[in-house]
């Protein structure tokens, strides 16, 4: 039976995350780490995103899941918090708001996370279908030194400037840190021209763009290129940022859950 731990609220976390042991898998010598970003797409199902998981040999062996849309129904155990006590790994979970249940935020890790914030976001006013945005950052213990980690999903109908402004707490707070750091998650980048934000405009300038120039000019760096991660509109919604970290692989792989395909990157601490 695994056995399952608490660990202690931090400041602006809403309450206690759930530890496991972590998986036990041989050790690279060449201090690499694998990630994923994916949006869960509100899939309730663990068994689901587990055997979607194992079936897929680069998330099968992924050291780190950040996952937006993590439904958690009424209960008190969220989706990732299943899907990581059966692959026997740390995770940590956050819903949106009370009474909101299909938007929660989690972690799931190999390695201990600890130093949990959050990080509410600016409110957007969408005119319907409103959502409270909001960032987690941890850092994970891995063999080879910390890893300080944000994972953060934004708004749908905003426009470039906006979208930059809802991030940038994000891309501040990361910026003030020292050591390897990671920004990952749905940013909802597109190019399109949001009228009173609900009419979009084709044509309108590169969401995608924006945040990689900003990203960049606090010297974190991301994939060359544009990638399919919401294959129904063929659109880069969803994002890995990296500083003082080297990438070694990466790529799109499909999730059948979900709506999007996670981005998953290998680097080096």
């Amino acid at each position: 039976m695994i056995a399952m731990h608490t660990m202690l609220p931090q400041t602006g976390f809403a309450g206690p995350s759930k530890l496991v042991r972590p998986n036990p898998a041989a050790l690279t010598s060449d201090r690499a780490v694998s990630v994923v970003s994916l949006n869960m797409a509100k899939e309730t199902d663990a068994g689901k995103v587990v055997g979607a998981i194992q079936r897929a040999p680069r998330l099968r062996d992924a050291d780190l899941f950040l996952l937006q849309e993590v439904a958690h129904g009424n209960s008190n155990s969220s989706v990732a918090e299943e899907t990581a006590r059966r692959l026997g790994y740390f995770v940590m979970f956050e819903p949106a708001a009370p009474d909101v249940y299909d938007q929660g935020l989690a972690l799931v890790s190999r390695y201990p996370i600890t130093d949990i914030k959050i990080k509410r976001l600016k409110a957007c006013d969408l005119r319907f279908r409103g959502r409270s945005r909001f960032a987690v950052a941890a850092s994970l213990e891995t063999p080879w030194g910390g890893l300080r980690v944000w994972n953060a999903h934004l708004d749908t109908r905003i426009n470039a400037a906006e979208r930059l402004e809802q991030i940038q707490p994000v891309i501040d707070e990361a910026s003030r840190h020292t050591g390897p750091r990671l920004i990952g998650g749905d940013f909802n980048t597109n190019d399109l021209y949001w009228l009173k934000n609900v009419v979009p405009i084709p044509g309108g300038p590169s969401h995608g763009a924006v945040i990689r120039n900003a990203m960049s000019h606090r010297g974190f760096e991301t994939l060359p290129g544009a990638l399919n991660t919401f294959p129904s509109f063929h659109r880069h919604l969803d994002w890995i940022f990296v500083r003082d970290l080297s990438f070694l692989s990466a790529s799109v792989e499909p999730a059948p859950f979900s709506d999007h395909n996670a981005v998953w990157v290998q680097v080096r601490l």
